[in-house]
């Protein structure tokens, strides 16, 4: 493991040191600097934060519980890999969830929230433009959360975040492709118009539309 995905780790900020290292881990994990099939050792990363293995354990058995590792006999934990069934599932999930999140994103979302939507998409088509896949990727996650937010359901927000942040490490491959980037602008897009126009049923539509290409750009990927 390389020490670069500890480097702007802070032992003294004011958080339980399992708390660190698990944050370093998941993010390194979601970044695709740990990649599926490799092998995490207490030892050794207790050796580079410079702690004892205790909060490192700490920190592996939630990462396992949230299902970004997994513990093999005689092998220890490893990164787990996503397969095909398991992104069917989570697609079936977030199609439900996200249905019923968009029929109250209609009730609730202002009129802030949609000029920021809209600035959000028209961000996206710049970067996408300047050759900047990146920076599209982050307009697109921080049109998903904006979206969301109008919702004002914390509770649904936090399911469908848990659901996404599973294949994250997937969606960053294949916003990496230029075809794929371009038509999520555009889903985003036509999304948000029949939000506006208070369409449920169009909107329903489009979301789960919006999530079945998804989920096929995820699979032929695997």
């Amino acid at each position: 493991m390389e020490n670069v995905l500890f480097k702007e780790v802070n032992i003294s900020q004011v958080k339980p040191i399992r708390d660190i290292v698990y944050e370093s881990l998941r993010a390194a994990i979601l970044e695709g600097k740990l990649k599926p099939g490799e092998r995490l050792v207490e030892k050794d990363i207790a050796e580079k934060f410079n702690i004892s293995r205790t909060p490192v354990r700490e920190a592996l058995r939630k990462l396992e519980i949230e299902g970004f590792l997994e513990y093999i006999p005689r092998k220890g934990d490893i990164v787990k890999a996503i397969d095909k069934g398991e992104i069917k599932e989570i697609y079936a999930i977030r199609k439900a969830l996200e249905c019923l999140a968009i029929s109250s994103v209609i009730e609730n979302i202002t009129a802030q929230e949609i000029s920021q939507l809209e600035q959000l998409l028209a961000d996206a088509e710049q970067l996408e433009k300047e050759g900047k896949p990146d920076k599209v990727f982050e307009a697109s996650q921080r049109f998903n959360e904006v979206l969301l937010s109008a919702s004002k359901m914390p509770k649904l927000i936090g399911l469908i975040n848990n659901m996404k942040e599973q294949l994250e490490r997937l969606r960053r491959i294949t916003m990496s492709r230029t075809e794929r980037r371009k038509e999520v602008i555009k889903e985003h897009k036509a999304i948000l118009q029949a939000v506006v126009a208070r369409d449920y049923d169009k909107a329903t539509e489009l979301v789960v539309k919006h999530l079945e290409a998804s989920m096929q750009t995820l699979l032929s990927t695997l």
